[in-house]
């Protein structure tokens, strides 16, 4: 079967599972994964034949809403390409926001603590965009620091990223320790839970999204503990679900943390970057 043969039937059969814009993106993906060129240079090879029968098998799966990253073993983020498997959470294009909001911050250099690794994605991307930073990531599963390892070694940050088991400070002695601490923690009530398209709940770790009754349970955690391990000047880093605005506020507050929160592209709130009254940068900068 030639790509654009290829290209054309992989956007009807997912158009009847997603909408036309998004099928479209994942038929690229699909080919692009067979080719193994960058999904948009696929249109360089509109006459290339492609093995039929993987490329059924992909679709198929697929049809059964199994998510395509955990098919084809392969996640977009900042620009790069990671590995990923069943076990790990799919980075949503949001948590890009998280990066953006760090990388405005005066950390050129020093040590980032990650609360809940999955994939690596985003210490591993701080590791590139930022070449003297130091990031130790803590996770629970195996399975997470297990990929993680593996992403770090595909960009040969490695040497610079310090892999732990535990759960979130459980590891450390409770002192200052980092400049920063950044975390995608779960954000999703167990009522939002049973919500979920079958994508989401048949196939993602539940672990890696759910925060207790109402959703904010890590976040929490977070703001309650966090400013112990932070050396002075340090800032707190983290996603929050589009519908938790208020809540978080209120408990920026009650935690006495100063703070701005970004909106992602559906002009939700979905980023919190948060400080105490001894960091240095001033609140207007930000």
């Amino acid at each position: 079967m030639k790509v654009l043969s290829a290209l054309k039937y992989a956007k009807e059969v997912l158009s009847e599972i997603e909408n036309e814009e998004y099928a479209k993106w994942e038929a690229l993906l699909i080919l692009s994964h067979l080719l193994n060129v960058p999904p948009l240079n696929v249109y360089l090879y509109l006459d290339k034949e492609i093995p039929q029968k993987s490329f059924l098998k992909i679709l198929e799966e697929r049809k059964k809403k199994k998510p395509l990253p955990y098919i084809l073993k392969t996640t977009y983020f900042w620009g790069r390409k990671f590995y990923i498997e069943e076990g790990v959470l799919i980075p949503r294009q949001d948590t890009e926001i998280l990066i953006s909001a760090f990388l405005e911050l005066p950390l050129e250099k020093g040590k980032v603590l990650e609360l809940g690794v999955g994939a690596g994605i985003i210490s591993i991307t701080l590791l590139l965009e930022r070449k003297e930073l130091k990031v130790f990531a803590v996770d629970i599963e195996p399975k997470a620091l297990k990929i993680t390892k593996k992403n770090a070694k595909t960009y040969e940050v490695e040497k610079r990223l310090f892999l732990i088991k535990g759960d979130w400070f459980s590891p450390f002695l409770e002192k200052p320790l980092f400049n920063a601490i950044v975390s995608n923690p779960p954000y999703i009530s167990f009522e939002e839970w049973e919500t979920l398209g079958e994508e989401v709940r048949l196939y993602e770790p539940k672990s890696a999204l759910v925060s207790g009754k109402e959703g904010t349970e890590f976040q929490e955690k977070l703001l309650k503990f966090a400013d112990k391990y932070l050396l002075k000047g340090g800032f707190l880093i983290f996603e929050i679900g589009y519908n938790q605005g208020k809540r978080i506020r209120e408990l920026l507050d009650l935690y006495k943390w100063n703070y701005k929160i970004y909106r992602d592209l559906k002009n939700y709130e979905r980023v919190v970057v948060a400080w105490k009254e001894n960091t240095l940068l001033k609140v207007e900068s930000l």
